[in-house]
């Protein structure tokens, strides 16, 4: 508490033995001068900027159109067989994408609610009960991110 007072005070001083120098009316006129000139100069720029957010929304347009095209040419793109595990099991899950991630070296395991919407993604079956959502392990790896699911075995 006393330190607290003394640096009040120390703050105090060096407030009262700052010199604040007059202020100069004509160095205040020019500086909002200049900042008069170059709001001016900014507003000028605008009128050319407008049309930079069509011109970009339009190749984008256009970019997707191009995707969609030769992608239906080309057909659908094979997606990797995932069967689904059974609700009873206790054994984990690649999580979707884990594989592409570097080598797994260490990690944690973290129960989470899941929607039960979301297990089919995950490779898992729903479970046949009501509830909106599931218990279950995932493991994460020392990258921070998932590599591994599971149903929680207290489900």
């Amino acid at each position: 508490m006393t330190e607290d007072r003394d640096l009040a005070e120390a703050l105090r001083r060096l407030a009262q033995s700052t010199l604040v120098p007059p202020s100069d009316p004509d160095r205040e006129r020019a500086l909002l001068e200049a900042f008069d000139v170059a709001w001016e100069r900014k507003r000028s720029a605008r009128p050319v900027a407008r049309w930079r957010p069509a011109a970009a929304a339009a190749l984008v347009a256009l970019a997707a159109t191009v995707v969609w095209i030769v992608a239906s040419r080309s057909g659908p793109a094979p997606t990797p067989a995932r069967s689904a595990v059974p609700l009873s099991t206790t054994e984990f899950v690649i999580w979707p994408g884990a594989a592409e991630l570097p080598r797994f070296e260490s990690g944690h395991l973290m129960r989470i609610s899941v929607p039960v919407s979301a297990l089919p993604s995950l490779g898992l079956v729903p479970p046949a009960s009501p509830a909106p959502v599931v218990q279950a392990d995932v493991l994460i790896g020392q990258d921070g991110l998932p590599r591994a699911v599971r149903l929680s075995p207290d489900f």
